[in-house]
């Protein structure tokens, strides 16, 4: 079973943008969002995903993932739970991690999210001061 460990954070500063290394607009939308399971449609750039997402427990939860026709994805937005939401992620590097930072347009316009994929829920890592 494919699985997600991640951790996120509130950032609090604009420290971060001295190491970017790509941006990409996203736009998504949750088909279901409840505690015990998520599907989530994204259009990221010009391709489409669909994600379906299990429980969280610590920092970990089942994570599928598919490629869907751009347009299938577009059409999916409409049936998607509302407010959608807008945002760019950007990638950046720091002390050998690769962190995604995203900061929302929109209904969340002002919030600044970091988010970090281990390998595994003991695994270390320093955490930025932005």
């Amino acid at each position: 079973m494919p699985i997600e460990i991640e951790r996120k954070f509130l950032v609090v500063n604009s420290n971060w943008k001295k190491n970017i290394n790509t941006a990409t607009l996203i736009k998504q939308g949750y088909l279901n969002s409840t505690p015990e399971r998520t599907v989530r449609v994204r259009i990221k750039g010009e391709k489409g995903f669909l994600t379906i997402k299990g429980k969280t427990v610590n920092t970990t939860r089942a994570e599928y993932e598919y490629e869907i026709p751009f347009s299938d994805a577009l059409e999916m937005m409409d049936l998607c739970e509302k407010p959608l939401i807008e945002k760019t992620r950007y990638e950046v590097i720091v002390n050998g991690n690769l962190w995604e930072i995203d900061v929302f347009d929109g209904d969340n316009k002002g919030l600044t999210v970091a988010e970090i994929e281990l390998e595994s829920e003991n695994q270390e890592f320093i955490l930025p001061s932005w």
